[in-house]
């Protein structure tokens, strides 16, 4: 399948989110589950989930996060992970959104996590798909595996060549030749503008240590969440489980034969899991892992 095969059907369009003009993609109706890319992202992330979401009855809305992809750039030059929360949360009401289901993958997880006890009334549910803020940029940086895929990735924000962007898509799967040709493409492109370059970097550089997931914070999380861990992604498995325990309602999908993108290397599984748990009643008062 190609990547706009997947998404062919979708209504694609930019919406005023508090001044920030946002591409947000929507497929099929019925409840809404709106969905948060990573950190250098774009909505194409969700590709693979967007038609599986709306098949089985929801309204599937994804987005390019605040100065990511096709949205603008932040009117006050600054993106911590709270301004991106912030600009969600905006998304939201720009779509006229009042009860939803969150999933976000990576940084995208993290400002969901972040939006969750902010809106309590509206978020549902919660789907964190190997979510960042679980560590401190340092001690995640510690570790020389992570360091390397992260030296590795910035590249593209230097020089945005088709290999430079393959190479730092290929470190986030298990398998790395997996890799979308078309999807290379569309990131390429927009990487490609200079002023695109540095918000990325301004968005690796941010100071994002106040708004960390701390056990506290994760336990002011009251709605329903599911942790989908990728079995070789970079997070340690006991960072990932004991973030699980902190979560009132909590449970965690380790996925196998995927690292930081287990809902691209493995659809049928994530997809799968995250239609199941979005069935479940989101007052359900279970806690298990």
């Amino acid at each position: 399948m190609s990547l706009w095969t997947d998404l062919l059907g979708a209504e694609i369009r930019h919406l005023d989110a508090a001044g920030v003009p946002t591409r947000v993609a929507a497929l099929g109706s019925g409840d809404p589950v709106v969905l948060l890319h990573g950190r250098g992202g774009h909505l194409e992330t969700f590709a693979r989930t967007l038609p599986a979401l709306a098949a089985a009855g929801h309204r599937a809305i994804a987005f390019d996060l605040l100065g990511h992809g096709l949205t603008g750039r932040s009117p006050a030059g600054s993106y911590t992970v709270a301004d991106l929360t912030a600009h969600a949360l905006a998304v939201l009401d720009a779509l006229g959104l009042d009860s939803v289901d969150l999933v976000g993958q990576s940084l995208g997880g993290w400002a969901a996590a972040l939006a969750a006890p902010r809106a309590p009334d509206r978020v549902r549910r919660l789907v964190l798909i190997e979510p960042a803020g679980l560590q401190a940029e340092t001690d995640r940086l510690a570790d020389p595996t992570v360091r390397a895929a992260y030296e590795r990735g910035g590249r593209a924000y230097a020089e945005p060549t088709p290999e430079a962007v393959r190479t730092r898509l290929a470190g986030l799967l298990a398998d790395p030749s997996t890799v979308d040709a078309e999807l290379v493409d569309v990131r390429t492109a927009l990487y490609r503008p200079e002023d695109a370059r540095r918000v990325h970097r301004l968005v690796r550089a941010a100071d994002n240590g106040p708004s960390l997931l701390t056990p506290e914070r994760l336990a002011s999380v009251a709605a329903p969440v599911l942790f989908v861990r990728g079995e070789h992604g970079h997070t340690p498995a006991a960072v990932v489980e004991a973030a699980v325990s902190a979560v009132p309602h909590g449970r965690l999908l380790t996925v196998p034969g995927a690292k930081q993108w287990p809902q691209y290397e493995r659809p049928d599984l994530v997809n799968a899991s995250l239609i199941d748990f979005l069935a479940d009643s989101p007052t359900k008062k279970d806690d298990h892992s």
